[in-house]
């Protein structure tokens, strides 16, 4: 289970890392071969975590921590500023990763 986990993490940070080259990039090949290889380890790192997490969280939290996370890269790297409904939605999105992962813990301690 941990290395289900430890491939869930690697799937959001290879994300970030392809979706932060995109911005970066900025037209150039080397960028966007950056880009669509980190994305497309992104997708080989979740399948890995889902043959052990069920499919509806791993996707909900790699989705929603990457929508967060690039969000944060994106305010701290490109200076980008937040409005205050980019934070309510975004204060949203952690909320739903939170129950998600709250009630996968739940299940999992009912059924020890």
């Amino acid at each position: 289970m941990r290395f289900a986990w430890f491939f869930l993490i690697l799937a959001i940070g290879t994300e970030i890392a392809g979706l932060t080259a995109m911005k970066a990039a900025g037209g150039a090949y080397v960028g966007h071969a950056v880009m669509y290889g980190s994305i497309a380890l992104s997708y080989v790192f979740l399948a890995r975590a889902v043959k052990t997490i069920p499919v509806g969280v791993a996707y909900a939290i790699w989705e929603g921590s990457g929508v967060a996370l690039i969000t944060l890269v994106s305010v701290m790297v490109f200076d980008h500023v937040l409005t205050g409904r980019e934070m309510l939605g975004l204060s949203m999105a952690v909320a739903g990763i939170l129950l998600v992962n709250a009630g996968k813990v739940q299940e999992e301690e009912s059924a020890a």
